[in-house]
């Protein structure tokens, strides 16, 4: 008798690694304020996300504890009234990434960011 299951083959990912990339592609993050209003920063189904200053916006990277979840999560936020706020998510893994544009809006960081993921 066979039992098959079904597993993850995706490799949990951490915040640190996830820094490390961006900062291999020579972004400078800074600690950014918090704003308990802010829509990105009060957190989804229970994981709150690091947040960072990156050019003239701010990059939030929500870590889950699985790529499921992160799926769910990123769902779930869609829920909420976000689209007159200019932002791109990026997802890899059980990493949900949100870069919130100021005031220019370029594909030039969005394609570092996509360089830093595919080095994850």
């Amino acid at each position: 008798m066979v039992i098959a299951g079904c597993t993850s083959t995706t490799k949990a990912l951490t915040l640190e690694q996830v820094i490390a990339a961006f900062q291999d592609e020579e972004m400078q993050l800074h600690k950014a304020d918090g704003n308990e209003e802010n829509i990105f920063q009060q957190g989804i189904n229970e994981v709150t996300p690091s947040f960072y200053q990156l050019s003239d916006g701010v990059i939030y990277y929500y870590i889950f504890n699985s790529e499921k979840e992160r799926i769910k999560g990123r769902e779930d936020f869609y829920h909420r009234p976000v689209e007159f706020v200019k932002h791109q998510a990026f997802v890899i893994n059980n990493v949900l990434i949100f870069y919130v544009y100021g005031k220019k809006q370029g594909d030039e960081l969005d394609q570092k960011i996509k360089a830093a993921i595919s080095k994850l």
